[in-house]
């Protein structure tokens, strides 16, 4: 808008510049005759003398109105200048409030599609609830002796146990907690385990797939041996593999493990003591698994 004004105000400018040549140019011809008369003195008036005289004044009518003109143009120049210099009055439409910033948790960047498996080691803290951990099912191993375990009540059985050997421990870092378990329906806080000892000896497990992204959550552990955490699916593709070095003592952690693979499908567990330091129950051991 202000080009617009700005273009309206350069024509008028022009058009009141010749304007002003115009009244200034009939000035001087009037101006011219005077003096003639002045020079030549009275003389005897022609016979179109009258004819003469209505002329000028009809050029000093013409005169005052070219004058006139000039100045409501340059008054009206003036007046569209400033209103091109003034600032466009406030709107007094409402505009949208800006959003605050959500304190939302993004959404998860892992759309459905295809086959997906990756792992992440995550601090273990002093307890942990089964029940908030696996929505759809879990499982804890020992407590009532080394054969012994305990799940989710109602889960969906989607956690897979071949079971074999083992031995029962009580020397978890972290107190498992339930409130919806069988055959115990409530734990306030247990660390026993199950385990296995010498190098080689490990625990395999599965966890059904059904198309869906999943969190795995796998708690075990190691006594003064050195293992290996192996992740696949039963429908192929690159394994997932960590390691952790060979040290003394007792050492736990917690895997989560997301996936995702089709109905029908698997995501295999192997968590297998590479090396020991000699003595009787070095190996590893497991404690739980929750599925999300």
């Amino acid at each position: 808008m202000t080009s617009g004004i700005g273009h309206l105000t350069s024509g008028i400018g022009d058009l009141a510049g010749r304007i002003g040549d115009l009244a200034g140019g009939i000035g001087v011809r009037l101006r011219d005759a005077a003096r003639t008369r002045l020079t030549l003195g009275p003389t005897r008036p022609p016979a179109d003398a009258p004819a003469t005289r209505v002329a000028v004044a009809r050029a000093r009518r013409r005169r005052r109105r070219a004058v006139l003109a000039a100045v409501t143009v340059t008054g009206l120049v003036a007046a569209l200048a400033y209103a091109g210099r003034s600032p466009a009055p406030p709107s007094n439409r409402e505009t949208s409030p800006v959003a605050a910033p959500s304190d939302q948790a993004p959404a998860d960047p892992v759309s459905p599609g295809g086959p997906l498996l990756d792992v992440d080691l995550a601090p273990l803290p002093g307890a942990l609830s089964l029940t908030a951990l696996g929505t759809r099912d879990w499982r804890h191993w020992g407590g009532t002796g080394a054969d012994s375990f305990h799940r989710k009540a109602g889960g969906t059985g989607e956690i897979q146990d071949p079971g074999g050997e083992r031995l029962e421990h009580n020397a978890g870092a972290c107190d498992l907690r339930w409130t919806d378990g069988t055959p115990t329906a409530r734990q306030e806080g247990t660390r026993a385990g199950v385990f296995q000892r010498g190098a080689g000896k490990s625990f395999t497990l599965g966890v059904a797939g059904s198309g869906d992204l999943r969190t795995v959550r796998l708690f075990v552990g190691t006594f003064s041996a050195g293992a290996r955490l192996d992740l696949t699916l039963s429908s192929g593709g690159d394994p997932v593999v960590r390691e952790v070095a060979l040290a003394a003592g007792d050492r736990f952690y917690q895997y989560v493990i997301r996936f995702r693979a089709a109905p029908g499908e698997r995501l295999l567990i192997k968590w297998q003591a590479l090396t020991v330091t000699g003595a009787q129950n070095d190996g590893v051991a497991l404690q739980a698994v929750t599925v999300s």
